[in-house]
């Protein structure tokens, strides 16, 4: 319970260090016939609209695991195919990874918008058991195009968390359909370049993690 309480307070310190260096202090000295006065303004510094892109990996996930399923497998009962795959063996499944790449517009420091492409695989194939040579491939893949809005709701300029809701369209390349994605609770750390950290819902995964690189909009000078 001691070790609980003592990280509780180290990260309530670090949130309230972090906010501190997000402001500036300016004191004021003004003499009054009754003595000197100062007067200490905290002020915090203008938001700047950024430029978001991530690159990240996450786990598996209900949709992908769905689009990857081994029903992709099953075949209707064929006596020439079994007797041709009589000396043949399959290799386990081998999920391969979610990867993401996204891009968001920080309108406001509570507000970006943008999209996120994900893409999904996994690996399997038919051996033969003699020479171990493959006999067929059985790789399956999964790709998402989804517009996405994420809302800080901490900011900061090194430290920022987020929750983001996706929606759109989702193909396993033989057919299509729609699905979502959502991050529940995330964080970044880092200024210019920082990573990221999530957990979330949908077709990134239910763990997530990566790099990303932000940077001022010129044209909002």
């Amino acid at each position: 319970m001691r070790r609980i309480k003592t990280h509780l307070f180290l990260l309530v310190a670090l949130l309230v260090a972090q906010g501190a260096m997000a402001q500036t202090r300016t004191k004021s000295v003004v003499e009054t016939d009754e003595g000197t006065v100062v007067t200490i303004v905290k002020t915090i510094p203008n938001f700047s609209p950024k430029h978001d892109i991530r690159i990240g990996v996450g786990s598996l996930s209900l949709p992908t695991l769905f689009a990857l399923a081994e029903g992709h497998d099953d075949y209707y009962p064929d006596f020439r195919r079994d007797m041709a795959n009589a000396d043949t063996y399959l290799t386990p499944r081998r999920f391969v990874g979610n990867y993401s790449l996204s891009y968001t517009y920080q309108d406001r420091k509570w507000l970006h918008y943008g999209g996120q492409v994900v893409f999904g695989a996994s690996t399997r194939s038919r051996r033969n058991a003699h020479t171990n040579g493959e006999v067929e491939n059985m790789n399956y893949y999964v790709l998402s195009v989804m517009p996405t809005v994420r809302f800080s709701w901490f900011y900061r300029d090194a430290v920022q968390m987020y929750s983001s809701v996706s929606l759109g369209i989702v193909t396993d390349f033989d057919e299509a359909f729609v699905w979502g994605d959502a991050t529940l609770f995330g964080c970044s750390f880092g200024r210019k370049v920082f990573g990221f950290a999530e957990l979330g819902l949908g077709m990134s995964g239910w763990v997530r993690a990566g790099i990303g690189v932000r940077f001022n909009d010129r044209r909002a000078k």
